[in-house]
């Protein structure tokens, strides 16, 4: 398993916090997943896809010094804004860092937006599997061995995930992660793999009115409008009945098209669920929850 690409364990969504006995929360951090394998002073990452991104992240992963021969640490890739109070996670600016691959350039980078990895679980220490070992010991080895620098931490937990919910929404973070750490088969690591009743994510959604403008030719898409500024595209089809109903009044709408859409007068409305907006204004990962046609005639 060391120095070889695997894909790690999934969390299930719940719209709702695990209130549950036996179970932990902590904050979920917008970045990137990512594995770390350490190995005898050298430290690789890997993406839950498999795919290995050392090269992205060399300056600080070279500065990772733990007191193991080997280990492997599922964390999240973070850089944090200095200039919000507190800090929070920035999401673009890891898709920077992932994305530059000239070794000038991802040095440079390295000053200006530094990568942190938070952990919140370890799979192997010192040539040893955890992956059939309760939660709670596989927290113990990674809170003996991996200590605070500027490179590489373990989340907190918490016993009050209501609160710390709450609390996510107030600083207008991702969310909460929640673990069953109660012993047993359900608090094992499962590779590769969405159990339920293991691993749990409660996200801290934000809504906005929008206006839908334009209308994609090829793949399905809707161009978003707030107050005539574009805020990016609807990537996911909504349900079969907001679909027709929009459909039918979009018709009467057309104003022009190019080769790849249809431009239509932004008089439907929407309520959009979303993560949050991205540094240059979009919505990231935009979901429509209902739609509104006072405006149209």
């Amino acid at each position: 398993m060391l120095n070889t690409p695997i894909k790690p364990m999934l969390l299930q969504p719940s719209p709702t916090v695990i209130t549950k006995d036996g179970w932990k929360h902590a904050l979920k951090y917008d970045g990137m997943r990512v594995l770390l394998h350490y190995d005898n002073g050298t430290c690789r990452a890997f993406t839950r896809h498999g795919n290995e991104i050392t090269s992205s992240f060399y300056p600080e992963l070279k500065k990772i010094d733990l007191p193991i021969k080997n280990g492997i640490f599922d964390s999240e890739a973070i850089i944090l804004d200095p200039t919000t109070s507190p800090p929070k996670p920035i999401w673009d600016d890891v898709m920077v860092r992932f994305h530059t691959k000239k070794e000038r350039a991802i040095a440079s980078l390295s000053q200006s937006l530094p990568t942190h990895f938070v952990c919140w679980d370890t799979l192997w220490i010192n040539d040893q599997s955890l992956i059939h070992e309760d939660f709670n010991i596989r927290r113990q080895a990674l809170e003996k061995y991996v200590s605070p620098t500027d490179v590489m931490s373990v989340a907190p937990l918490y016993e009050d995930g209501a609160a710390l919910f709450a609390r996510a929404k107030e600083l207008g973070l991702e969310g909460i992660c929640s673990y069953n750490t109660n012993s047993g088969p359900k608090s094992h690591y499962y590779l590769d793999s969405r159990p339920s009743d293991v691993w749990v994510k409660t996200k801290a959604y934000q809504y906005v009115t929008c206006q839908i403008s334009s209308i994609r030719k090829s793949k399905f898409g809707w161009g978003l409008s707030i107050n005539g500024k574009y805020v990016g595209v609807l990537e996911f089809p909504p349900t079969a009945a907001i679909t027709k109903d929009f459909y039918m009044q979009a018709r009467h709408l057309k104003r022009r098209e190019n080769k790849d859409w249809y431009f239509i007068d932004p008089l439907i409305s929407c309520t959009i669920k979303f993560q949050c907006f991205t540094r240059d204004g979009k919505l990231r990962s935009p979901k429509i929850e209902s739609l509104s046609f006072d405006c149209v005639g």
